[in-house]
């Protein structure tokens, strides 16, 4: 594909498209429909895992994501087993999304199938491995429900690509929804041949030297955080930093450009990293750890291209 104005148009007006479909379903969340949107837009086979409190519109969302694709919806307890996984999907070779509900219920074994399933898009059940094509994941969580979840491990969280913590209500969005008329409206549609499209102009977007300079700077910053005293992160961030590199070209292009900026990533870091701290140390330096990420998004907004 060739990058020219035409294109550039076309991928903008793709993602106005994109949050106008979000902004039907559900009041408020920007930040949230931001990344959604560029996630999507820039890789089909995506992994989100939406987090947050009741009643913030995690499920909401992901239920209006899953009505635009041939997608399939797991809700996980303390009883699923993998077998039960394999029997969902195994006839689902035209799966595009996979719902998941209740993510931290999932047993010790079915961690392990969704570590082999989200990472390499395969499962093995009784020693036989059955492969799937590229598909997205919308996986969600209650941070404050603690009855009959079960720990879940570094290396699963690991697979998602960007963890999307929902926010608190305002006021004014708590009573557009307790005092006005507003109902989800599933009305209007993605169309995956757009994904196709913007996947193909992020694939065809050529990284030069000076955004490749550029992204080894913020990669370094975030990096650094990695050898701090406290030692967040469990382990390298290779996985993070792929997934960066198509968010940094996707919000080039919407933004009409052919060229990576210090913005385009800034605003992503908390979603890129933040699941992949160490849990332990999150829970002993929670009051601190925002504080890093602030000091290292203004670093990268510091960066000269």
């Amino acid at each position: 594909m060739i990058i020219n104005s035409d294109t550039l148009y076309k991928i903008g007006d793709i993602y106005d498209k994109t949050i106008s479909s979000f902004d039907s379903v559900l009041i408020g969340q920007k930040n949230v429909k931001k990344v959604v949107a560029s996630s999507l837009l820039c890789d089909k086979n995506a992994r989100m895992l939406f987090t947050g409190s009741t009643g913030m519109g995690k499920t909401t969302l992901a239920n209006f994501l899953a009505s635009n694709f041939n997608s399939e919806r797991i809700s996980v307890n303390s009883d699923l087993i993998p077998t039960d996984i394999y029997e969902q999907l195994k006839d689902k070779s035209h799966l595009q999304l996979l719902q998941v509900d209740e993510f931290n219920r999932a047993s010790g074994k079915v961690q392990s199938s969704f570590i082999e399933l989200f990472a390499e898009n395969q499962m093995t059940v009784m020693g036989k491995k059955y492969t799937f094509n590229d598909f997205y994941v919308i996986a969600t969580q209650n941070n404050t429900d603690i009855a009959g979840i079960f720990n879940v491990p570094q290396a699963l969280y690991d697979r998602f690509d960007v963890s999307i913590s929902f926010d608190t209500l305002s006021g004014e969005e708590m009573r557009m929804i307790l005092f006005t008329d507003f109902k989800p409206l599933y009305s209007e549609h993605i169309d995956f041949l757009d994904i196709e499209f913007t996947k193909l102009a992020v694939d065809s977007f050529k990284i030069n030297k000076k955004d490749m300079d550029l992204l080894m700077k913020i990669f370094n910053i975030i990096n650094a955080m990695v050898y701090n005293d406290k030692n967040l992160f469990a382990g390298p961030n290779i996985r993070a930093h792929a997934f960066a590199i198509k968010l940094a070209k996707f919000n080039a292009l919407i933004d009409g450009r052919d060229y990576i900026k210090p913005c385009d990533l800034a605003d992503f870091i908390n979603y890129l990293y933040m699941h992949r701290i160490d849990q332990n140390v999150k829970i002993l330096h929670d009051g601190e750890i925002q504080e890093i990420f602030d000091d290292a998004r203004n670093n990268i907004l510091s960066l000269r291209r």
